[in-house]
């Protein structure tokens, strides 16, 4: 399928699907009152006159009103009924069949007598979900298949829930979650892959998304929150100290190291204390832990505190994730948590969270790259051997006292220290072999102090202080020295960063009718220390590497006041913020004693409209202008040595980056008919960004980053829809994602070269839920890259994911899974299978569980991406953990 045909195939698809959600046939409306005048809420049925009185559709009508959009179309009738408690039942055929017609219908219900009945009792099958006003409650048992042993393995079966493979991150209906709960209680803050990743699923009872959520309780009411938080309910007989515990070992025939998967977890529930805590040791790439060592992808805590943390100048070892199972992690990680909540009187509480991870990630990773430049063409490729072993220590405080009923004093302090030791060996196509070592130290200090004041009932004031600092220091040797001096037999580059941040607001929240505000007032100081030092020795001297000396303070100061309005007129929402700023920048150069300066006023505007079609379905519109800072990675004048390769510097500048994003999507969530809908676009307009130079030959790459006033622009559409088919009792999901890019780069020396490119992403899943031992699902993924610049290069990719689950009885489950991936179908590229298998028995009620793993059972041995550019063709490949047999002894207590 071409582009093109691939676009209109979308267009035409998502019309169709839209038409489905919003073209159903005519509106009913109208008003329930008693004899006297006095609205009643009532359930509105509409029975189809052919269908032997089954409820075909309903709505409610609360306090007097009701409005229903048809989702069919009746040709043989239809009737309408109307039932209260405690009055008669109000009756009355439709038949108009004019879908352009609404229908409105003013009904008086008469009290019934009191009569006295026979006892009836109503048996029923527990409906999967219940909807609470802002929360949905999902009953854990409805969404099992028997192969989850986590609550995350679950999170994967609901509707609106989606979860990150790699970091473990959870969206509900398109949000990031804020956190997960643990009855109520924060127990984790953000780091709450902990208890979905290590929390058995046997022991939770139901799973609620909580939308509008507001941790702090003196704000519930008057905070205007878009944030979700999920919140697990125990089962009513769990007791105060539950636990289980893990022992996995198997073979490996083609490896040395024995696999092993074990863990033990604790919880502990009583009056005055709260706990989780969890030990595991891995060696077959899993990781219980919330950081990830092995790839790109950070944490949703790195995310929310990213302009707190000094940059990272000489990057890490980074791995691509093969499979679920994620096989190019070959690890040897130990990871201990404990999180604790106490109730130390009435006023005061306190939870701790205390964290260890020490973990060895080894790796063989080959690159090359076919490079055509002009008239010149060369190769260039680096076979390296990696050892990469990170440590962290980590502790966590916070303090909460409830002074009085209308405030509360908070009290935050995290400390964290970690420590990165890489060791890398390389064979390339320059003169030397080389070997390096990186060594990394980062403490970092969060210390953050609030108070909340419920003023009245409609208002509340809430002070915050928060103050970091971040110690940062890399130290880079290699050997020999990359400048080929005889005289030297080593080059060392260090890098030292040193960040402080005070920032202090003071937050004014309300509310009128239907309506919130929130008024802010604040400051920010930011102080960010860089110095680098690039030096070449031998047994007996040390010189610095020509003028490859930083020594940089960049400071700014802002002082901001936020506000935001918030009305809500019938069915829409309608919230307009604006941000206003002084901000001064101030760069000294310490090593060339020069300095630049900046002041800048800043009006940051952003509205937002929400048009509530149905209790389901809303059309949302965004728009927000931003202009942002730039981080001092490109603020360094002279090189930075980042491998054996590549030199590193920058041409400063302190103008700012403007953005303008533009968003407009629809969403629908019918759980009671099994449709998610949604689809739209976002266009995003940045003017002002940092370009890259970059000059490139057979042995180094020098790359100078410089600012220009440029536009870059992004255009995206997505379309996600899923559907449960109940005729053949599966699930389907689409979900379709464009985007087109405008941008530039330089490459040599060139002129300014205007890029586009096209991304096309499109899957296909489906699920199935028969009544027999035997159910399935499948995945396919295809991905369309095409660049354009003097040339036009294309990548695509495909994979398929399949699963079978074969259940002969309650106490075993058999389940199968292959992938099948095509990294580039456009050139000479391997093909990958991956075959894992897993056979659990669990007898009834017992507490023990029996399991055999098989993982990676076509040995493949190595991963390898192909990717073209308009000047190079490049192949990355990288080494997988080994096909093992793994036997899982699980026990509960």
């Amino acid at each position: 399928m071409t582009l093109t045909q691939s676009l209109k195939f979308l267009t035409l698809f998502s019309f169709f699907v839209l038409n489905i959600s919003l073209g159903f046939s005519q509106t009913l409306e109208g008003t329930v009152l008693d004899s006297i005048g006095k609205p009643l809420n009532a359930k509105i049925l509409f029975i189809a006159s052919n269908q032997n009185d089954i409820v075909s559709e309903y709505c409610l009508a609360l306090n007097g009103k009701f409005s229903y959009k048809l989702k069919k179309n009746y040709n043989n009738g239809l009737i309408l009924r109307v039932t209260a408690a405690g009055y008669s039942d109000f009756e009355t055929i439709i038949t108009s069949t004019n879908k352009e017609e609404t229908l409105v219908y003013n009904i008086t219900l008469i009290n019934e007598k009191i009569e006295l009945l026979d006892e009836v009792i109503v048996k029923s099958k527990t409906k999967p979900f219940l909807i609470k006003k802002d929360t949905t409650v999902f009953r854990v048992d409805a969404y099992k298949d028997g192969t989850e042993r986590k609550v995350e393995d679950l999170l994967k079966n609901i509707p609106g829930i989606e979860v990150n493979e790699t970091t473990g991150a959870i969206k509900y209906r398109g949000k990031l979650i804020e956190t997960v709960t643990l009855e109520g209680d924060n127990l984790f803050e953000y780091n709450y892959t902990i208890g979905t990743k290590n929390i058995n699923i046997d022991l939770v009872d139901e799973i609620e998304a909580i939308e509008n959520y507001s941790e702090n309780k003196l704000l519930k009411g008057i905070e205007n929150s878009d944030k979700v938080a999920l919140n697990l309910k125990l089962k009513k007989n769990i007791t105060d100290v539950t636990g289980s515990m893990d022992i996995g070992l198997g073979d490996k025939p083609d490896a040395k190291d024995t696999p092993i998967n074990t863990s033990v977890n604790l919880l502990a529930i009583n009056s005055s204390l709260k706990s989780f805590a969890v030990g595991s040791y891995n060696t077959i790439g899993n990781n219980l832990s919330p950081f990830n060592y092995y790839g790109n992808e950070v944490s949703i805590e790195h995310i929310r505190e990213d302009i707190l943390y000094a940059q990272r100048v000489i990057p890490e070892l980074s791995l691509p994730r093969v499979t679920n199972n994620n096989l190019s992690n070959i690890n040897h990680q130990f990871f201990g948590n404990f999180n604790g909540l106490f109730d130390l009187n009435k006023k005061l509480k306190a939870r701790v969270n205390l964290f260890y991870l020490n973990d060895r990630i080894d790796s063989n990773q080959f690159s090359k790259s076919d490079i055509e430049i002009v008239d010149e063409r060369f190769t260039i490729f680096d076979t390296a051997i990696f050892t990469k072993s990170p440590i962290q220590y980590r502790g966590d405080l916070e303090l909460k006292l409830n002074s009085s009923k209308s405030s509360l004093l908070e009290y935050n302090i995290s400390f964290r220290d970690e420590i990165i030791k890489t060791d890398r060996t390389i064979s390339s196509n320059q003169a030397n072999n080389f070997s390096s070592f990186l060594d990394s130290e980062n403490v970092f200090v969060n210390q953050n102090l609030e108070f909340t004041k419920r003023i009245s009932p409609e208002k509340a004031l809430q002070f915050n202080l928060n103050y970091v600092t971040n110690d940062l220091g890399q130290n880079f040797n290699i050997e020999p020295s990359i400048f080929n001096n005889p005289e030297f037999d080593e080059d060392v580059q260090n890098t030292d960063s040193k960040k402080h941040n005070l920032t202090f607001k003071t937050l004014l929240l309300g509310k009128h009718k239907n309506s919130n505000y929130s008024l802010i007032f604040g400051g920010t100081h930011n102080t960010e220390n860089f110095s680098s030092a690039l030096l070449s020795q031998n047994n007996f001297q040390t010189v610095a590497n020509g003028s490859n000396l930083n020594n940089l303070e960049y400071t700014f100061n802002d002082i901001f006041t936020q506000g935001s309005y918030t009305w809500r007129l019938g069915k829409f929402i309608i919230s307009p913020e604006y941000t206003f700023r002084i901000l001064n920048q101030s760069l000294q150069l310490l090593q060339d004693n020069t300095s630049l300066k900046s002041s800048d006023f800043i009006f940051e505007p952003s509205l937002r409209l929400i048009y509530k079609i149905d209790q389901s379905s809303d059309i949302n519109f965004t728009s927000r202008i931003y202009q942002g800072t730039n981080s001092i990675q490109n603020f360094y004048t002279n090189g930075i040595l980042l491998d054996n390769r590549i030199l590193r510097n920058n041409i400063p500048d302190l103008r700012l980056n403007k953005s303008q994003n533009y968003s407009l999507t629809y969403q629908k969530n019918d759980l009671f008919n099994q449709l998610e809908l949604s689809l739209g676009t976002n266009y995003v307009k940045q003017r002002g960004a940092f370009f890259t130079n970059t000059e490139i030959d057979e042995l180094s790459t020098t790359i100078t980053d410089f600012f220009l006033p440029e536009r870059n622009e992004n255009l995206n559409f997505f379309f996600d829809a899923t559907k449960l088919l109940p005729w053949i009792d599966t699930t389907i999901k689409v979900t379709s994602n464009y985007s087109i890019a405008n941008f530039k780069n330089i490459l040599n020396n060139s002129e300014l070269r205007d890029i586009k490119s096209n991304f096309f992403i499109n899957s296909i899943f489906f699920k199935t839920a028969f009544n027999s031992p035997i159910n399935f699902q499948n995945k396919t993924t295809h991905s369309y890259q095409e660049n354009r610049s003097e040339n036009l290069f294309i990548n695509q990719s495909i994979e398929n994911e399949f699963k079978l689950v074969f259940k002969p009885n309650k106490e075993l489950v058999v389940s199968l899974n292959y992938n099948y991936i095509v990294p580039n179908l456009d050139t000479y590229s391997n093909n990958f299978s991956f075959l894992e298998s897993t056979i659990s028995y669990k007898p009834k009620d017992k507490n023990w569980q029996m399991s055999i793993n098989g993982v990676n059972l076509l040995n493949e041995k190595v991963f390898e991406q192909i990717n073209t550019t308009d000047n190079s063709t490049n192949i990355q490949r990288v080494d997988l953990l080994n096909r093992y047999i793994l036997l899982n002894f699980s026990y509960s207590f």
